[in-house]
């Protein structure tokens, strides 16, 4: 149970976090300016680790459709092992069953996927939907470096993103609870847990930002986009709060893809035109083309069977054998190639 704090520490500890969160947003700033250029090369393997948001995967699913779309002179193999309720830390608030680790299973993964590139994309879970605490903190901090380092060996370059915003007027007000409850969780989220993200964001780019190739802000964006959107629409969601919709989905995309050197109005008129998607913040200049939504979902059902047949292979205590990972990656890649005949008649 945590214990209550007087009203003199609670101001030291926003005052020191209100400097702390100022110096953090100026390097997110420098830690996000995109490259010039596409950053993967002819052939290479690109893996994404994270929680729920990651194994949902629409954000992932965008970008690989971009790559096809706007590269399809490269053979690029994106592979999605997002896990649900997945963390880094290996930490679980009250009330919650265990939740799963990617230590876990990340050696099967790497083994599997053989990557040149590792996005990484943990702290939704990893702050235990509580305030700030210290413990969580430094669990997070042992244990993603015990995960950089099993990467490092592969050889796989590392891309390092902070944990995505998350929106109280989204969750149900039952389900939010203010500061001094005793205990927090999934289900009774702090009220201000967005700090706690933020916070995690900036001891990854502390403690990490030198050791991977790239460190990605991601919650910003999204949090700026979440802002903009309930500008233009007061009764605007963000999904559930924690899970973005959609139209999040392709924003976290956008982020990613400019902050990899891509130009991010072009990014965004070329996945609108493909899929049919729109953001809520932005006017649309290019019409979808026809047949977007079949392809959309086309390219939904090919992602979401290729995930969950690596999930198989991967998360331990599996009861039972897993279809042939073989099998399905073969029916995968002749399905890739369909789909990018789709798109470039469609781009034609």
């Amino acid at each position: 149970m945590l214990t209550r704090i007087s009203q003199w520490q609670r101001c030291i500890f926003h005052g020191a976090f209100f400097l702390f969160f100022v110096t953090l947003a100026s390097l997110q700033t420098q830690a996000a300016t995109p490259q010039q250029g596409l950053r993967f090369a002819n052939g290479d393997r690109i893996l994404f680790l994270g929680d729920s948001i990651t194994q949902d995967g629409r954000y992932v699913a965008f970008i690989e459709t971009y790559l096809w779309a706007a590269y399809p002179h490269l053979d690029l193999t994106v592979m999605n092992m997002g896990v649900s309720a997945e963390t880094v830390s290996n930490t679980t608030e009250p009330g919650h069953s265990r939740r799963p680790w990617v230590h876990d299973r990340v050696e099967p993964a790497l083994r599997i996927a053989q990557p040149d590139w590792v996005f990484i994309c943990y702290g939704m879970n990893d702050g235990n939907y509580y305030p700030p605490r210290r413990d969580i903190q430094q669990a997070y901090q042992t244990q993603m470096a015990r995960l950089i380092d099993k990467i490092e060996l592969t050889g796989a370059r590392i891309v390092l993103l902070t944990p995505p915003p998350f929106d109280p007027v989204s969750k149900p007000a039952k389900n939010v609870l203010p500061p001094g409850a005793d205990v927090y969780g999934y289900g009774q989220t702090y009220v201000h847990y967005d700090t706690t993200l933020a916070v995690l964001g900036g001891l990854a780019l502390g403690s990490f930002g030198d050791r991977v190739e790239q460190f990605i802000d991601i919650h910003t964006p999204l949090h700026d986009y979440i802002t903009v959107a309930r500008s233009k629409e007061s009764g605007y969601r963000y999904g559930d709060g924690v899970h973005p919709p959609l139209d999040g989905h392709l924003a976290f995309a956008l982020a990613i893809l400019e902050a990899m050197g891509e130009e991010r109005h072009e990014a965004y008129q070329l996945l609108h035109q493909l899929t049919g998607v729109t953001l809520k913040t932005e006017a649309v200049g290019n019409e979808a083309v026809d047949g977007h939504e079949s392809l959309w979902k086309d390219l939904g059902a090919r992602f979401n069977r290729l995930s969950r047949l690596y999930r198989e292979h991967t998360l331990p205590h599996t009861r039972k054998k897993a279809p042939s990972l073989d099998a399905g990656v073969s029916k995968a890649e002749e399905q890739e190639r369909e789909l990018r005949q789709r798109i470039r008649e469609m781009l034609k």
